[in-house]
């Protein structure tokens, strides 16, 4: 088989099959061999006074292939659990399959060969006993296709995982002395960084590692770690902490930790450390499975004992395989990983990503509590707080003065730019672009435009122009050295936020709260005090969502604590590596489709469109997926107490056994699927999703903070 390039399942050569891809070819081949077996017992079972011979020893030979396709990991299995002085149910199956081939294998050799094999079976001689290759065989296979329903998931989930981790430190531009004494610009790894080292940010590329400012001045975006939307100027003698964005470039940074042991990566490793706990049902069937474990060995061990006793051997063993078979634990096995697969498909095609797998789906219906960050969370993009028209100029209205200063912003990438931006998509206006621009490090753009007639600034209060003139965090347009307008950016709501707020208290009885780093100083889409009473784009109605301004990321923690005690268990929503504690510290964690790579990384749930209309539609999907949780545990409890109870009697012959453990099997995986049509709301987001992303939504192009 000729192979191109690598899978996540795949050897890294490209070249041959992994073991994973060779299980799942052998699985193949011996579920098609299993079912030939099926409708060769139906035969030897119903006709048996006209079947011909032939038909066992093609039984011998297709149950031999599947002995020789599944055993090497039982045996394996089992050598080592004996070694350890251990049984497991995989190795007990093993064991009663080996026995079941064994004895149907003599049965049919010990008989010898007849003159003809068309002969009708019952022709063998009289010593010939009954076969079980059919029921050996479909045993291995059934449950061997259990076990690789649960990999299959479970390595679905951590590919999704793997999707963000980076698979290489990335590169900055580090200052290297030259054997002349001069200083160039290398282009190496962050990795490669030690303490001292001097490295130069590049505008709108994000700082690596926590830093000193040794040279320059300039502006960087603190958002992602602080909430504050507006750039905070840095100049020589900052610390500068890793994660954030360097608007405008021109620093010179001095490392003070490496790389490996930043803020951003002691927040990770954090995350890291309070991951991966499994779920309550998750430990519910292991523990129910080592009760039934210790049920049917007994059952079993019981039946034979019984049996052959009274009825001889063959009985004995025919009631021990009934038990075994009947009381595996395929439908057991399967009944929570079907339903969170299905679960997690739904949610997938929605726009969501369980990145905490099963435990984070069976705690969505126990949530009692919703926080949101604000900055990047509950607030779209940026815009324009205030546009004021300082002079009042004919030749120049407000429309002209604000394409000539997009187009001198346009390909920058610092807040204000993007405001600009927003603003003349918004008015469906073109851009004056200039004749020339000049980047000011920390004070703004120069530029002239109309054939140089005309002087272009737009420039903060840092720049002597601007002088007193404007106030922190506010932005002057001057036109031939006259201040022409001020403006002043702040970040609006998300349009679905009132009604996403309305669902989650009226609907589902949620205590909700803001928590944001946010001062009482800076521009905000939030009253900046008590209670969320109303500002800019928000409707009264309210007053019992918290709102809790200027907390740090240990701060947000804490208050995940108290909200814990309080009402109950907490869901985060957030978007910034500030928000990794309170993300941590939660039940569960939920971050926003335009998150950091750290929030992707460790977040219990990624949206991955901006509709937070999702966050209520995934609570109500919640307590679906528990029923159908519920309702497989039921049925396989159910299935597995009547069964033994009606194979120890010895009602049930093997193959009708391993045809209720089938049925039994289908019926979990049919249960299950009935998620994918529960919640027809949820298929309105899909189709959101299909609108907005053209590409596949394992694809969200996230920087490397």
């Amino acid at each position: 088989m000729e192979r191109h390039g690598s899978s996540p399942d795949g050897d890294p050569s490209g070249n041959r099959l992994s073991p994973l891809n060779l299980l799942y070819l052998r699985f193949a081949l011996a579920l098609i061999a299993s079912i030939f077996l099926i409708f060769i017992s139906l035969t030897l079972h119903f006709e048996s006074d006209q079947a011909p011979v032939f038909l066992r020893y093609v039984s011998l030979i297709l149950a031999t292939g599947v002995i020789v396709l599944l055993a090497g990991p039982f045996i394996d299995n089992l050598r080592r659990e004996i070694s350890d002085r251990r049984l497991s149910l995989a190795s007990l199956i093993f064991t009663g399959s080996g026995a079941a081939y064994l004895l149907s294998a003599w049965n049919t050799l010990s008989a010898g060969i007849p003159d003809s094999l068309a002969l009708p079976v019952g022709d063998v001689a009289p010593y010939s006993g009954p076969t079980y290759f059919e029921t050996s065989a479909m045993i291995l296979t059934f449950y061997i296709g259990s076990l690789l329903i649960d990999t299959r998931i479970k390595r679905g989930m951590a590919a999704y995982s793997r999707f963000w981790q980076p698979q290489s430190s990335p590169e900055v531009l580090k200052e290297q002395p030259q054997n002349d004494g001069s200083v160039a610009a290398i282009r190496t790894t962050a990795d490669s960084l030690a303490v001292g080292d001097r490295f130069l940010t590049e505008a709108g590329q994000p700082v690596l590692t926590d830093s000193l400012v040794a040279g320059g001045s300039g502006f960087v975006d603190e958002s992602h770690l602080t909430g504050e939307p507006d750039p905070v100027s840095k100049k020589e003698g900052d610390t500068v902490s890793a994660g954030s964005i360097s608007i405008d470039g021109g620093l010179t940074l001095s490392v003070t930790h490496p790389y490996r042991e930043s803020s951003l990566h002691e927040y990770i490793r954090q995350a890291r450390a309070m991951r991966s706990r499994p779920g309550y049902y998750e430990r519910a069937a292991s523990r129910g499975a080592s009760i039934l474990l210790v049920c049917v060995i007994m059952a079993a061990f019981f039946g034979l004992g019984y049996h052959s006793s009274a009825y001889g051997m063959a009985d004995g063993l025919q009631v021990f395989l009934a038990v075994l078979l009947i009381g595996c634990p395929c439908a057991f096995s399967i009944s929570t990983p079907a339903a969170l697969w299905v679960a997690n498909q739904r949610l997938h095609r929605s726009g969501v990503v369980a990145m905490g797998g099963s435990r984070a789906l069976e705690k969505l219906s126990d949530t009692r509590v919703v926080l949101f960050d604000k900055t990047g969370t509950l607030t779209e993009g940026v815009a324009f707080r205030s546009i004021d028209q300082a002079e009042d100029d004919p030749e120049w209205p407000l429309e002209r003065l604000m394409r000539v200063a997009g187009g001198l912003e346009m390909d920058q990438s610092h807040p204000f730019a993007r405001a600009f931006r927003r603003y003349l998509d918004q008015n469906d206006l073109d851009p004056v672009h200039p004749d020339e621009t000049r980047l000011l490090p920390g004070k703004g753009m120069e530029g002239w435009v109309l054939d140089r007639k005309h002087h272009i600034l737009l420039v903060n209060d840092r720049h002597e122009a601007a002088g007193r003139r404007l106030v922190s965090g506010e932005l002057g347009l001057f036109l031939d050295d006259r201040l022409m307008l001020r403006l002043q950016i702040y970040q609006p709501p998300r349009d679905q936020l009132e009604n996403v707020i309305t669902s989650l208290r009226n609907d589902l009885n949620m205590k909700v709260a803001v928590l944001t780093g946010d001062p009482s100083t800076a521009s905000s889409a939030m009253p900046e005090d008590g209670n969320v009473h109303w500002h800019e784009g928000f409707s009264p109605g309210y007053d019992d969502v918290d709102y809790h301004k200027g907390c740090t990321p240990e701060q947000k923690a804490e208050w995940v604590d108290r909200y814990r005690k309080t009402y109950g268990k907490v869901m985060f929503v957030g978007d910034g590596t500030n928000d990794l504690m309170a993300i941590n510290k939660a039940d569960l964690g939920a971050g926003v489709y335009n998150g950091t790579l750290s929030i992707k990384n460790h977040a219990d749930f990624v949206f991955f469109h901006p509709n937070l209309g999702v966050i209520p539609e995934i609570l109500r999907f919640s307590g679906k997926i528990h029923s159908t949780i519920r309702g497989n545990f039921f049925w396989a409890v159910a299935y597995n107490v009547v069964g033994v109870g009606v194979a120890l009697m010895g009602w049930l012959h093997p193959f009708f056994a391993i045809l209720a453990m089938m049925l039994s099997s289908l019926f979990v995986t049919m249960h299950s699927g009935s998620l994918q049509r529960r919640q027809q709301s949820l298929a309105e987001l899909e189709n959101q999703v299909n609108n907005i992303t053209n590409e596949a939504l394992l694809k969200p192009g996230v920087s490397e903070t």
